[in-house]
């Protein structure tokens, strides 16, 4: 055992007693002195007088006399150490205590000798505790008990003869057997387990705060421990739930984040084991803590409760086992069954039995375009389980309506459904005398199972929802929770089924401004039916009261043609689009619905509508009107001729400059309608780089410009058309230095139309990660890939380049980027990356990508950026391993 971290802890605590008396003894050298016995520990010793002062330690007591008349400090104590300390040596014993004095004293050790003694070991020490006082003691270790003898007095008197009396008179006989203790069974009905261990534990739980809410519920650790001193064993063990309101939504990175923890005082010694105990699953960790102490954790994850086991040697040189008492005897035990209450809130007509400790979260914000007014949830914890309860009920709107109640359950369970997850069980249930519907929803990558019953009870929603171990899901607490909704009193009927049409264009009318805006927003979630269609023309027909009012809600109920038409439908937005008083706004909208009719006149009244009168000062965006366009190549080389000369307005600018790219591109036949009309198509492009350089820096700029802008680059970079502007144009935005994209872009365009660069320009370009991998593709599409640096073609260097493009289009373009080393896979070879960030807010991690397979870059092979994956995991030290599992992901979802 090792006595500098075994009595650390009581050593800062005990020394302290040197200190405690500014009181002082008379030179009682001639008078009778106050025998102390021990029988227990086998010895007595003489001092002036009975102590006076004593301090209660678990493994010793200390004893000291201050005497009223001297500034001199009697002190002494026996330590058993005959249950421990089997490989320590006597002298090594002696000295680590000798350190933690003059170390908590923070003293000098001024001399320390050996003295002989015949029946054990005996040294005698001398501190200096200031610049007055000295500190002499003595230590005495016989059959294996340490006896302790000190006086603090001033220096010029603390080696007096009443110290020598004080020490020679210390006598050490027969101590008593030491009692064996029995190991106990603990059994902690709330954490539902029992284990076995040394002895009675210390309770050491306390509150850790919310990680992941600064104020949140905290997570509360029941922790505990019990030494065994015998076997130089130290055992913790503690189990926790999650905070209210949270559950084990992902038991993988459960584990993740808990061995993280354990790591950052311990060195993980090998891989962790995959353990199971009852069904659940768990880890088992070989450690080695402060880089001393062999170590054995496991951890078992019980539904939404953890569970630690922790076995440490106290000795250096010793090794943990998990063949011992401790582990073997971690049971878990069922579940007590919690006291229920009855839930009624406040101003509604049920109750339900829930739990009496709960947290209620009401939202009423962001439901202006939703069925419901409200969300009332509140959150429970089984605190037997760990067990997560949810209640939750919103309220309906007025307008609610549904063709039938298993589409509208069905909408609310895909809804409910997360990336992974599908439904393992379902049935149709009764709710009180209410349908509605009971599953299970099973995420295939984590495997944890929730359970949930949906019903509707007049004009309310509820959700009962449970996220629960194996045991608890099905057990009868959950069945009498999930069964005890109740109707106690009688509301007004609403009818889910009937039309609400009527009442939300009359509320449209409405001066209440909350009435108003509930039956606009009444337009996101309504479905109107064919039936509802002439109420839907003659709506268009109405003056409301403004014309801002009238505009918005007409632009609403053109918006739903979308969805529900008839033979009329076109003839109807035809009329409204020729209106005087429709705004281009709506004249968009109308646009973007028509072709999509049913209707052999749709594309054809299209046509005439927009390229005749088209919507020049719409603030919406034009991809929905000019959709015909762009998604039929055949349709824009029909009507191309009239569909540029749309290049007049600035607003289809872009539009006509993409759709004539496609079509040179991608329709050899037919590129001659773009080629022979070049001149028409950048006729502007002086004028709007102008506006562009005009405007961009000021606060009203509209960045619709930048997409123009954008359809000039790209055209430049995929032709080669040159006029005597195109040069200037290029070599500005090459320069820009607000917008890296644009002076990218530009740069690439002077490539492939073979512009002039500036040596230093360039070189600063492609020493940019930013900009380097597209200027290496241009370089490579004209044939000129010699141009590129040797050093830029180098795999590695490409693969961190590969790898910086892939993370920065989807999280921001990382800082660092350190090639770990390499890997091979079935003939082919894979780089692993770590990348981090070291903006303000990043974290200091270093994550790790895989990369490839690794190819040659030349101009004779084709172009192409490795592939990359990450799933943003820290670096571990077995990182080829890890490397090598990330490969089948990068098969499937790399690029």
């Amino acid at each position: 055992m090792n006595l500098k971290r075994s009595f650390s802890t009581n050593i800062l605590l005990t020394v302290c007693f040197v200190l405690v008396s500014n009181l002082s003894f008379s030179n009682l050298t001639l008078w009778d002195w106050y025998t102390y016995t021990n029988t227990d520990l086998g010895y007595s010793l003489e001092l002036p007088n009975e102590p006076n002062y004593q301090d209660d330690y678990d493994s010793f007591i200390i004893y000291s006399y201050n005497d009223t008349n001297s500034k001199r400090v009697y002190s002494f104590f026996a330590l058993d150490l005959r249950d421990r300390n089997q490989d320590s040596k006597p002298s090594e014993i002696v000295d680590n205590f000798t350190n933690n004095i003059v170390n908590n004293l923070n003293g000098e050790l001024l001399d320390k000798k050996e003295i002989k003694y015949s029946d054990g070991l005996q040294y005698k020490i001398l501190v200096k505790i200031n610049e007055e006082k000295l500190m002499s003691a003595q230590f005495t270790l016989q059959n294996n008990i340490l006896y302790y003898l000190s006086v603090e007095d001033l220096k010029d008197s603390v080696d007096n003869n009443n110290t020598k009396r004080f020490f020679n008179s210390l006598k050490v006989t027969s101590a008593k057997p030491k009692e064996v203790k029995e190991w106990l069974d603990f059994v902690s009905e709330k954490g539902a387990f029992s284990i076995t261990i040394p002895e009675e534990p210390t309770d050491l739980s306390r509150e850790y705060p919310n990680p992941l809410e600064e104020d949140g519920e905290p997570y509360y650790l029941y922790l505990y421990s019990a030494p065994d001193y015998k076997n130089d064993d130290n055992y913790l063990f503690r189990y926790n739930d999650q905070p209210l309101g949270y559950f084990m939504e992902d038991p993988a990175g459960g584990f993740e984040s808990m061995q993280e923890t354990l790591t950052a005082r311990a060195e993980l010694l090998s891989p962790p084991k995959t353990i199971f105990l009852d069904g659940n699953e768990g880890r088992e960790y070989e450690l080695l803590l402060d880089g001393k102490f062999h170590t054995i954790c496991r951890i078992y994850l019980r539904g939404n409760r953890a569970y630690l086991l922790l076995k440490q040697k106290l000795n250096e040189k010793e090794k943990a086992t998990t063949d011992d008492t401790f582990f073997n005897s971690f049971k878990f035990e069922p579940y007590k069954t919690p006291e229920l209450t009855t839930l009624q809130p406040r101003g509604t007509n049920f109750e339900v039995l829930f739990f009496d400790d709960l947290k209620r979260v009401i939202d009423t914000v962001g439901y202006e375009s939703t069925y419901l007014k409200n969300s009332n949830d509140y959150f429970a914890l089984n605190e037997m389980s760990g067990g997560t309860y949810q209640f939750g009920y919103s309220d309906l709107k007025d307008y609610f309506k549904i063709a039938s109640k298993d589409e509208f359950f069905e909408t609310n369970i895909d809804a409910l459904k997360s990336w992974n997850d599908s439904i393992i069980k379902q049935k149709n249930i009764k709710v009180g005398n209410e349908d509605g519907v009971e599953f299970h929803i099973q995420n295939e990558g984590t495997k944890v199972i929730t359970k949930h019953q949906l019903w509707l009870q007049n004009k309310r929603l509820f959700l009962m929802t449970g996220y629960l171990s194996d045991e608890e899901r099905d057990s009868k607490l959950t069945d009498s929770i999930f069964n005890s909704f109740k109707v106690i009193s009688k509301e007004p009927e609403f009818d889910v089924f009937s039309s609400k049409t009527d009442a939300i264009f009359n509320d449209l009318r409405s001066k209440d401004s909350i009435v108003y805006h509930n039956a606009l927003g009444a337009f996101d979630y309504y479905e109107f039916e064919t039936t509802d269609l002439p109420k839907l023309y003659e709506a268009l027909n109405y003056s409301y009261d403004s014309q801002e009012k009238t505009n918005l809600i007409k632009d609403k109920i053109a918006e739903q043609f979308s969805l529900v038409s008839d033979s009329k439908t076109l003839d109807v937005l035809k009329n409204l689009y020729t209106n005087e008083s429709t705004n281009d706004d709506l004249k968009a909208t109308i646009l973007t619905i028509i072709p999509d009719l049913e209707n052999d006149d749709a594309l054809s009244i299209y046509k005439d509508l927009f390229l005749n009168n088209p919507p020049v000062n719409t603030e919406n965006y034009t991809w929905g009107v000019v959709s015909p366009f762009t998604d039929s190549l055949n349709y824009a080389i029909e009507n191309y001729k009239d569909f540029s000369t749309l290049i007049k307005h600035e607003k289809y600018r872009s539009d006509v400059l993409d759709v004539s790219l496609n079509i040179l591109q991608d329709s050899k036949g037919h590129s001659s309608l773009v080629s022979d009309n070049m001149e028409k198509l950048f006729q502007y492009m002086e004028s709007d780089l102008q506006k562009y350089l005009e405007e961009k820096d000021k606060d009203e700029y509209d960045y619709s410009m930048n997409s123009l802008i954008y359809s000039y680059l790209n055209f430049l970079n995929k032709s080669s058309y040159k006029n005597e502007f195109t040069d200037t144009f290029t070599s500005t935005l090459a320069k820009e230095k607000d917008n890296q994209w644009f002076s990218l872009q530009a740069t690439t365009a002077r490539i492939v139309n073979n512009y002039p660069l500036d040596n230093a320009f360039i070189e600063t370009q492609m020493d940019s990660l930013f900009s380097r991998y597209e200027i290496m593709e241009a370089y490579h599409k004209t044939n000129q890939f010699n141009k590129v640096p040797k050093k830029y073609i180098k795999p590695e260097e490409f693969a961190k380049l590969a790898l910086y493009n892939y993370v920065g289009e989807d999280e921001g373009y990382p800082d660092t980027m350190t090639v770990v080393g390499k890997i091979k896979n079935e003939g082919d070879e894979y780089y692993a990356i770590s990348f981090g960030y070291e903006y303000e807010e990043a974290d200091s991690e270093e994550y790790l990508a895989i990369v490839g397979p690794i190819k040659e870059i030349s101009q004779k092979t084709p172009y192409e950026r490795y592939k990359c994956y990450t799933e943003w995991d820290s670096v571990e030290k077995d990182w080829k391993t890890q490397t090598k599992n990330l490969i089948p992901s990068l098969i499937e979802y790399g690029y």
